[in-house]
């Protein structure tokens, strides 16, 4: 376990995904539509739920705490073996840090962007190792 977990960190960490350092927004989406200005062009990390990976219409979709919903394409990051298996992993319900950029609003004012990556938050709550040996 301690291996998966070690290798999963060292993959994110080549990949540009934020890792346990990383930092993410308080804020939910309806705030993010809000103040599209501000935010637009930005790329930010939100902690979301996961609500469903859909392989046929490549699609995967994510929700906040007050149950609005971002869409995201992914069949531009299929082809990339990092994208994958995070996709391999994706389970419904689960929560993750997403790492999107933000480019506009949609005709229904519902946000779209262009993800970048997505790490569960269960990896963020885990201890650092230390100099300690067991």
């Amino acid at each position: 376990m301690k291996r998966l977990v070690s290798l999963c960190m060292l993959l994110f960490a080549l990949t540009g995904v934020p890792g346990p350092a990383g930092a993410y927004e308080n804020i939910t989406l309806g705030e993010l539509a809000e103040k599209m200005d501000s935010w637009k062009g930005k790329t930010i990390t939100l902690r979301l739920k996961l609500k469903l990976v859909d392989y046929i219409f490549r699609k995967i979709v994510f929700y906040d705490r007050k149950n609005y919903d971002l869409e995201f394409d992914i069949a531009p990051r299929m082809k990339d073996e990092a994208f994958a298996s995070m996709l391999l992993n994706a389970r419904e319900g689960a929560e993750y840090l997403v790492t999107f950029e933000v480019q506009r609003l949609g005709n229904l004012g519902y946000v779209v962007g262009d993800i970048r990556g997505f790490t569960p938050v269960a990896l963020e709550k885990l201890p650092e190792g230390g100099s300690e040996k067991r």
